[in-house]
């Protein structure tokens, strides 16, 4: 019998996980495992529809599925699913949506984290990109109390810190970056722009920690030392591609990255208190202890005040 579209879609996530954690394996240790799955509904995967989705996933994740000499698959390619890309993010929330779906009984029991954007500037945005056009938007920043109208060319979107942003060039060559929940209005122009067909949002980004990229401040080597657990973290969920473990001590790890230290990454550092430390380079080191000096300072003044 025919899948829906959705049923579909939730099989894709599932065979792709299953690939990824159980890899390389047979295709009766993958039917096996779909039979016992709530998704299979009790129907077993015939190997037609098998091979049929294999070349669907192959196309739409942009991943090479390969059968070896024992008759077992697995994911070539699979380092693509673990970067920063469309096809990780997509597989991914697919993954956590079937996991959702399949348990409806513990939704309840279940805190998503919201993201703040509005879907029909979304929407307009990626349609744009995808026609190559430019858009006009009106934007208000939180420091005005006014808005202000731009034409850029839609170059990049970027999901960062719970908020999507776009990066927008104008007709000078300024880029000019805009978070979609502070647009107001956007239209989307006749006026088509070129873009290297080369250029692409992970070079863009590859020396910046967020979605800043700060052109007064190269990207340098930055040496910060982690304490505690901290250390443990920093292993789990590093800051940028670039960082690598250069010592360890009992009580601490020193890491090294090689970015720009935009302000998105100083106040991840702020964040940390005193579980991190920047070692490198100095003129870092002292800005974030200047930053720390006066926080403190601000707590002496309310303790002054209480004593009067």
């Amino acid at each position: 019998r025919s899948m829906k579209p959705l049923l579909i879609l939730k099989t894709y996530a599932w065979l792709i996980k299953t690939l990824r954690e159980y890899g390389p394996i047979t295709f009766k240790e993958l039917n096996a495992m779909w039979n016992d799955d709530r998704l299979s509904e009790g129907n077993s995967m015939v190997r037609q529809t098998y091979a049929r989705y294999k070349r669907d996933m192959e196309e739409f994740f942009n991943i090479t599925i390969r059968c070896d000499s024992q008759n077992r698959y697995y994911i070539e390619n699979e380092r693509s699913l673990n970067q920063d890309s469309v096809p990780n993010w997509m597989m991914s929330s697919m993954t956590v949506n079937t996991t959702l779906a399949n348990y409806k009984e513990v939704h309840s029991r279940i805190i998503m984290e919201n993201i703040p954007s509005s879907g029909i500037y979304l929407n307009d945005i990626v349609a744009a990109m995808g026609k190559r056009v430019k858009i006009d938007l009106t934007y208000q920043r939180y420091i005005y109390t006014w808005s202000r109208q731009h034409r850029v060319a839609p170059y990049y979107l970027k999901l960062y810190n719970r908020r999507w942003y776009l990066l927008g060039m104008k007709d000078d060559g300024t880029m000019l970056t805009f978070a979609l929940d502070r647009i107001t209005a956007l239209v989307i122009t006749d006026e088509e722009f070129e873009m290297d067909k080369n250029c692409s949002a992970s070079d863009y980004f590859m020396d910046c920690y967020g979605v800043m990229k700060d052109e007064t401040k190269p990207a340098e080597r930055i040496v910060l030392r982690a304490y505690g657990t901290e250390a443990n973290c920093m292993r789990d969920l590093k800051l940028h591609p670039s960082q690598k473990e250069i010592a360890t001590d009992d009580d601490y790890s020193d890491v090294e990255l090689y970015l720009r230290p935009s302000m998105d990454f100083r106040g991840k550092i702020l964040e940390r208190g005193s579980r991190l430390k920047v070692m490198e380079p100095q003129h870092l080191a002292e800005e974030i202890r200047e930053i720390h000096t006066e926080s403190v300072n601000l707590y002496k003044k309310d303790e002054d005040c209480s004593e009067v």
